[in-house]
C-alpha cells in the first residue's frame, strides 16, 4: 500500500541528498534573505528597463575578468545589500542554465535547469570583491556535471510520485515547494544573450527586453537580452521600494555605464 507520509519524507530527503551530498545549488532548503519592501497586492507593481551600451557593459565586464553575467549579477548582490533591512544571512539568485549547450536539442519547448548563486551579507563588500567568488560558483554550479547530477535527482523524484494517488501528490508538492519555492531565492537573472534577426527586420528594430513572470515572494525578478549594441536589463517589481533599482543605477554609473531608464507606470495606485 502508500503511504503517503514515508512517500513525501522520501520525496523531500530526495532534494536534501541531492543538494548535501552531490553538491546540487539548484535544490537548497535554507531561507535566502529578500530585499525590502512591502509587497503590493497587484503584480507586477512596476517593470523598469536599463538600456545600457552593450560594447561599454562587455568592456566593463572584460576589465574585471568577468562575463556579463556575472558582473551583472554582482551589481544585483551589492544592490541587494542596500536594499534589504537584514545585516545578516544570504543572498541566494537564481541563474537558469541553457541546457541546449550541453545536450543539443531541437526542442520546441524550453530546455533548462537552473543554478544559484549564494553570498553571505557580510561578505558583499564591492564589486570587485565577490566577483571572483561569483565567478567560481558560476563554472562551478552551472557545470556539465552539476547539471546533469540535477536532472538526474529531478527524474529520481519524478520516479518516486509517479505512481503515487493525486488526494497525496498534493501535500507531497507542497512540501517540495519548502525545497524549491521562491523564499530560498533573493532574486532570479535570467540572460539571453545576444539575439540576431534576420536584417530586413532588424533596419526596424532599436532593442529588445523580455520580462519575467513576479514571485510569490521576491521583490525582484530580473532579466536580460541584447540586440545589436543595446543591452536592456529589466526587473519586474512586487514592492513600491525603489531601493533595489536605484542602487544598480547608482552602480552602473559608478563604472561609467549611462543607462537610458524606461518603465511603466506603477500599476497599483
Amino acid at each position: 500500500p502508500v503511504n503517503g507520509t514515508a512517500t513525501a519524507s522520501e520525496t523531500a530527503n530526495e532534494f536534501s541528498r541531492a543538494d548535501k551530498t552531490e553538491n546540487i545549488s539548484g535544490f537548497v532548503e535554507k531561507s535566502a534573505v529578500q530585499f525590502s519592501g512591502k509587497l503590493a497586492s497587484q503584480r507586477p507593481y512596476r517593470i523598469i528597463h536599463f538600456k545600457m551600451d552593450a560594447a561599454r557593459l562587455k568592456e566593463v565586464a572584460k576589465s574585471k575578468n568577468a562575463t556579463v553575467t556575472a558582473y551583472i549579477l554582482a551589481l544585483m548582490f551589492a544592490a541587494g545589500k542596500r536594499a534589504t533591512d537584514e545585516s545578516s544571512g544570504e543572498f541566494n539568485i537564481q541563474v537558469p542554465v541553457n541546457m541546449r549547450k550541453y545536450y543539443p536539442s531541437d526542442t520546441v519547448r524550453n530546455f533548462a535547469m537552473y543554478c544559484g548563486i549564494r553570498l553571505p551579507i557580510a561578505e558583499i563588500t564591492d564589486i570587485d570583491s565577490i566577483l571572483p567568488e561569483i565567478t567560481n560558483q558560476l563554472g562551478e554550479k552551472a557545470s556539465k556535471a552539476a547539471m546533469s547530477e540535477m536532472m538526474n535527482s529531478t527524474e529520481r523524484m519524478v520516479g518516486t510520485v509517479r505512481y503515487v494517488p493525486l488526494f497525496i501528490k498534493e501535500p507531497v508538492a507542497r512540501l517540495i515547494y519548502g525545497f524549491l519555492g521562491d523564499k530560498v531565492f533573493s532574486s532570479v537573472l535570467s540572460n539571453l544573450g545576444v539575439v540576431t534577426m534576420p536584417p530586413e527586420l532588424a533596419e526596424n528594430i532599436d532593442s529588445m527586453d523580455f520580462v519575467l513572470g513576479t514571485a510569490l515572494t521576491n521583490r525582484a525578478s530580473c532579466s536580460m537580452v541584447t540586440f545589436e549594441n543595446v543591452a536592456t536589463l529589466s526587473i519586474a517589481k512586487t514592492t513600491a521600494d525603489p531601493s533595489f533599482e536605484e542602487a544598480i543605477y547608482d552602480l552602473l554609473m559608478e563604472d561609467g555605464i549611462v543607462p537610458r531608464m524606461e518603465g511603466s507606470e506603477e500599476y497599483e495606485n
